[in-house]
């Protein structure tokens, strides 16, 4: 077994699907261990490990969101693409994927040459409870592709929900007003709003709202029902956000506003999240922003949001899963040489 069995921390995830092939691409045949796929309904807990071993798959320990999940690959599985480089490091690579509840996915290396140089154990975040897919590439620098991914169907494995969730969450809203200065008050709660979670952060709030927040409301039997003085030891809440549809989720802890009724409610400032914010005038290409900014043609740019909450493991997502969505808008003539 190779130095790239790794052990992998696996915390919480993410998000949009990908289709895979279960035969090798490019010639390469699928390894022999496919069809040995015995974890369609695997559990897995803390200090869990999955063994894909040459002859078959199998578990030992159990899965909860939040716990840890040890990964060891046998290299052997997947042999369709080998080689070696002229330094006598492998000339192929094995890269294992993974994805929670069909979303995002997510890489981590398997096996051979490692393209980052790291030899540091890689992470799988898995933000919650679920199905978690798990299947391997093996790729060489001369073109051939094979998989293990169960003739396409992938590993599947059954996370559970941490013991510590919350018992609800919900109730998003958002509060853009001129006449209060905090997330507190008579004056907020006239203008707060209920939302699906997707909200616009228009030029009239950038440049006029002194409040612009968005809340959403938690409740956990014994924690939010009382004034609870450790409610801040006792309740992990993270939202998870990224700008567009590239790139890695940004993680930041969320601040507690006030108890409501039994629950207890949480407020991020939109102004704090805004990508956007005091663009000057740009003349210079390459001082474009790395976000993608959407033309809307009426004088105006976009940018999307995309994110979500998680709370002591347990996720709050749209209604089937994917992301919420925030709309922040600027004037485009700051940035006209960019789009």
């Amino acid at each position: 077994m190779s130095y790239f069995n790794r052990t992998l921390s696996l915390l919480g995830l993410p998000v949009l699907g990908l289709s895979i092939l279960g035969l090798g691409l490019g010639g390469c045949a699928a390894p022999t261990g496919e069809d040995v796929a015995t974890t369609e309904s695997s559990s897995l807990s803390e200090e869990a490990t999955i063994h894909f071993r040459a002859g078959g798959v199998d578990t030992t320990g159990t899965l909860s969101a939040g716990e840890v999940l040890h990964v060891e690959y046998d290299t052997n599985r997947l042999t369709a693409c080998r080689g070696g480089n002229n330094d006598g490091s492998p000339g192929w690579s094995i890269t294992g994927f993974y994805r929670l509840n069909g979303g995002a996915v997510s890489t981590f290396e398997a096996g051979g040459f490692s393209p980052t140089h790291s030899t540091a154990a890689p992470q799988i975040t898995v933000t919650g409870a679920g199905d978690l897919e798990i299947w391997f590439q093996n790729t060489s620098r001369w073109g051939c592709s094979g998989y293990d991914s169960a003739f396409g169907k992938n590993y599947h494995f059954a996370v559970a929900a941490s013991a510590n969730a919350p018992g609800w969450m919900g109730n998003l809203t958002v509060v853009m007003s001129r006449e209060c200065s905090g997330g507190r008050g008579a004056a907020c709660d006239r203008d707060r709003r209920a939302t699906d979670g997707n909200f616009t952060y228009d030029t009239w709030s950038r440049q006029r709202a002194a409040t612009t927040t968005l809340s959403f409301e938690v409740w956990k039997n014994g924690v939010t029902d009382f004034d609870n003085h450790d409610l801040w030891k006792q309740l992990d809440v993270r939202m998870y956000s990224r700008v567009g549809d590239g790139g890695q989720f940004q993680m930041q802890y969320v601040t507690l506003d006030q108890r409501v009724g039994n629950n207890a409610r949480y407020m991020v400032d939109l102004h704090g999240l805004d990508p956007i914010v005091g663009l000057t005038q740009i003349t210079d290409k390459s001082k474009c922003p790395a976000f993608p900014l959407i033309n809307e043609g009426n004088g105006l740019v976009t940018a999307d949001l995309q994110y979500y909450f998680v709370v002591n493991g347990a996720e709050l997502r749209p209604h089937g899963g994917g992301v919420f969505h925030g709309t922040f808008e600027n004037y485009k003539d700051a940035v006209a040489v960019c789009l």
